[in-house]
């Protein structure tokens, strides 16, 4: 049997969830990765904060689930690094992290203040 056709045919390949559950969960890594280019000011702590729960928890999901999801592992390990990445800039932004003031009024914090 080719390789091919023994990785369409496998517990985890292309003919289950297995397979496209973690393709399709790339996308929160994608969109992750995409919003590191945004300013903090806009990111939410509890939403932030909730994806790092369920990337945890998945990948304790894909380790404990037979076969093994390796793919699934993959996906949310990295998802859960975009994401704790995205919280300590929430974080610093919004002067949890004790080196710069909140930001309150949306400008940066190291913008000079905006003179009316």
């Amino acid at each position: 049997m080719s390789a091919w056709r023994k990785f369409l045919n496998s517990p985890v390949g292309p003919k289950t969830t297995h397979f496209w559950g973690p393709v399709a969960n790339w996308g929160f890594v994608v969109a992750g990765l995409v919003d590191t280019q945004r300013p903090p000011e806009i990111i939410s702590g509890n939403m932030t904060s909730a994806m790092c729960v369920y990337s945890a928890l998945f990948m304790r999901f894909a380790w404990m689930v037979q076969p093994r999801n390796y793919l699934l592992l993959s996906c949310h390990a990295a998802n859960e690094s975009v994401q704790l990445y995205q919280l300590s800039r929430w974080a610093a932004a919004n002067g949890y992290l004790g080196d710069k003031e909140p930001v309150t009024d949306g400008q940066t914090p190291t913008a000079p203040p905006v003179k009316a």
